[in-house]
C-alpha cells in the first residue's frame, strides 16, 4: 500500500536523526517553564556566540555542492534576535536569492500551530478538546477495538488515537486533498486499530481538522487564521501555496550527485492539517517570542492556551543517549539536552527539512529550515545540540560542530549513495526483463486513457515529451518500459521504479497493491452505439 511513502514526514526526520532508537521514559518531564523576565549579560554572550558559530557553520556547509540551495536560520533571545541567516537560492536554475521575508516549507511544525488553535478553541468552546469523535459523527464506525466515544480530540492531537492508517497519510500527502464528509467512510474501510500509547503519525492532526470543519462548518485553515495568525501578526505564514507572493516561494530540492532536482510548492489540495504551512524568517521569529512567553500582542491566544498546547500529555520514548523527548503535548516534543528543557518539532518532505525549538528558561529559540533534504536530518540533530550546548556554555560543542563540518562531505556521498544502489538494485532485478522493450508510440497509445481505483481515485495516463506519464492527483510518475504491458513507475531519478503492469483482458493497470479500472471515455457511446437497438 505504498508504505515506503507514507512515514510521517516530520516524524521520519526525527527517527532518522536520533537514530530511530526508542529507550524508556524518563521520568522527569522537560515541560515548558515560564521565561525569566529578563536574561543576564553572560547568557546573553553565549547565545550570541553560539549564534555566531551556527551561522559560520551553515555559511561552510552551504559552499559544499550538493548541500542545499538556500538556509533559514533565526535566533531569538527576548528581543533580540542575534541571528537571522537566510541566505541562498529559492530556486535552482532561476534568477532570485531568499531574504527574511521568503517563504520556507516548514512541513508538520504546521502541528504546532494547530496544537494553539486546538487550545483556543478549548478555551472559547468552540470545540472542546474532551469532545469525542462519536459527538462529531454518531454513525462513525472504526475497527475493534478502537471506540469512537472513547477517542477525544487530545487524543487526536497528542497521538494516542490507537489508530493507524496507510491510505489517509498517502493520500493527502502526495495525492489530493480528503473533503472533511469523506472522513467517516475513509476511518471506517482504511484504518486499523494499533496497540495504546504514543505513536507519532499524521493521521490525528488530519482528523482533527476533519472534525473542526464538520462541528463547524469552516476549514481550519480560517480558524488558523482567525484565532491565531491574525492574533499574533503573522502576516507571513501561509496555509495555501496559490495565496502566497509567487516571488517569495521557495522550491523545494534533492541531489542526485551532479545536479539538483527542483520541486514546486505544494499545491493547496496538499496543504493538510498535519503539514501545511509556509512561513517567513521574520514570522518564524515572532512565532517563537510567542511561544516563548506564552503572550500574544493582542492578547489572545491567553497565556492559558499556550500553556496548554506546550504541556506534555504523551510518553514520546525517543532517544539517541544525548538528546532526550520523554514527551509529546498537542504539538511540541518536550526534550531535554545537557539537563536544558527544550520544546521542539522537526519537519520534513520531500527536499525539505527544518525545525524550531524553544529554551524556555533562557528565553531563547532557534528556527532553522533548508530547501534541501541532503543527509540534513543528522546534521540537523547536531546543529541543535550544538546550540543548545554553546548557549548554555557546555564544553564539547565546538570540537562536535567541526567534526559534523569536516564530515558532511562523506555523509552527504553515503546518502546520493544509498539512493543509487537501491535504485540501481531495483533495476537489476529479474522481473523487469533486463528493460528490452522499447515500444513505439503507436504501440503505448493503449494505455492511454482514465482509470479508477476505490481506495486512491482517478489516475490519468497521458503521452508526455519523454513517454508515458500517470497523474494521479498532484503525484506524476514516469512509465519507463520493461516488457510488454511493464511499466517501471517512479517519481524523480532517484527513486526506485514500481511495477506498473496492465491487464488487458480486464482493461486495468496494477500499481503495487491498488488495481484502476479504465472508465469510459467520453465518446464512447457514441463510437459503439451504445443504447441503441
Amino acid at each position: 500500500m505504498h508504505t515506503q511513502m507514507t512515514q510521517a514526514p516530520g516524524m521520519a526526520a526525527l527517527r532518522c536523526g536520533l537514530g530511530g532508537i526508542a529507550l524508556a521514559f524518563i521520568a522527569s518531564s522537560a515541560a515548558a517553564q515560564p521565561p525569566r523576565a529578563d536574561t543576564d549579560a553572560l547568557a546573553t554572550q553565549h547565545v550570541r556566540k553560539a549564534s555566531d558559530e551556527i551561522r559560520q557553520a551553515l555559511a561552510e556547509m552551504h559552499r559544499i555542492p550538493g548541500a542545499f540551495p538556500a538556509v533559514s536560520a533565526v535566533v531569538v533571545q527576548g528581543d533580540a534576535t542575534p541571528l537571522l541567516f537566510v541566505q541562498g537560492t529559492a530556486r535552482v536554475g532561476h534568477s532570485g536569492s531568499v531574504d527574511h521575508r521568503s517563504l520556507f516549507y516548514i512541513a508538520s511544525q504546521t502541528k504546532s500551530f494547530l496544537a494553539l488553535l486546538a487550545a483556543r478553541l478549548d478555551e472559547t468552546g468552540v470545540l472542546p478538546l474532551d469532545t469525542t469523535l462519536a459527538q462529531i459523527w454518531p454513525q462513525l464506525k472504526l475497527p475493534a477495538p478502537a471506540d469512537p466515544a472513547r477517542i477525544m480530540m487530545a487524543d487526536l492531537l497528542s497521538h494516542q488515537e490507537n489508530l493507524k492508517t496507510d491510505t489517509l497519510n498517502f493520500l493527502t500527502a502526495y495525492v489530493r486533498e480528503v473533503p472533511a464528509a469523506d472522513y467517516p467512510e475513509m476511518l471506517a474501510r482504511y484504518t486499523q486499530a494499533r496497540s495504546e500509547g504514543f505513536r507519532y503519525a499524521n493521521l490525528g492532526d488530519l482528523i482533527y481538522g476533519a472534525a473542526l470543519e464538520t462541528r463547524t462548518g469552516r476549514p481550519w485553515q480560517a480558524w488558523l487564521k482567525h484565532e491565531v495568525l491574525s492574533p499574533l501578526r503573522l502576516d507571513h505564514v501561509y496555509s495555501q501555496s496559490s495565496r502566497a507572493p509567487a516571488r517569495r516561494l521557495t522550491w523545494n530540492h534533492r541531489w542526485d550527485g551532479q545536479a539538483w532536482i527542483a520541486y514546486p510548492p505544494k499545491p493547496d489540495a496538499l496543504m493538510h492539517a498535519a503539514g501545511g504551512l509556509l512561513a517567513s524568517s521574520d514570522d518564524m521569529a515572532a512565532w517563537m517570542r510567542a511561544n516563548l512567553r506564552r503572550h500574544s500582542p493582542t492578547g489572545a491566544p491567553s497565556a492559558a492556551s499556550f500553556a496548554i498546547a506546550q504541556g506534555p500529555r504523551a510518553k514520546a520514548e525517543l532517544s539517541d543517549g544525548e538528546f532526550v523527548c520523554d514527551g509529546y503535548s498537542l504539538g511540541w516534543y518536550s526534550c531535554a539536552y545537557k539537563n536544558q528543557q527544550v520544546l521542539m518539532h522537526p519537519g520534513g518532505y520531500v527536499g525539505v527539512v527544518s525545525v524550531t525549538l524553544l529554551l524556555p528558561t533562557m528565553d531563547t529559540g532557534l528556527s532553522l529550515v533548508v530547501n534541501s533534504d541532503s543527509a540534513m536530518e543528522g546534521v540537523q540533530l547536531e546543529l541543535m545540540k550544538v546550540f543548545i550546548g554553546l548557549a548554555t556554555e557546555q564544553g564539547g560543542e565546538r570540537e562536535r560542530l567541526r567534526a559534523l563540518i569536516d564530515g558532511y562531505p562523506e555523509r552527504l556521498a553515503r546518502t546520493v549513495g544509498k539512493r543509487r544502489d537501491a535504485v540501481q538494485k531495483v533495476r537489476a532485478d529479474s522481473a523487469w526483463n533486463g528493460w528490452a522493450w522499447s515500444p513505439s508510440r503507436a504501440q503505448t497509445r493503449r494505455y492511454l486513457g482514465s482509470f479508477q481505483s476505490e481506495r486512491l481515485g482517478r489516475l490519468e495516463v497521458v503521452q508526455g515529451r519523454n513517454g508515458l506519464q500517470a497523474q494521479l492527483g498532484a503525484m506524476q510518475l514516469s512509465l519507463l518500459p520493461a516488457s510488454p504491458d511493464l511499466f517501471g513507475a517512479s517519481k524523480s531519478v532517484l527513486d526506485a521504479p514500481e511495477p506498473f503492469r496492465y491487464d488487458e483482458a480486464a482493461d486495468s493497470l496494477r500499481w503495487n497493491d491498488d488495481t484502476f479500472v479504465r472508465l469510459p471515455s467520453p465518446n464512447a457511446c457514441a463510437d459503439t452505439h451504445c443504447g441503441k437497438r
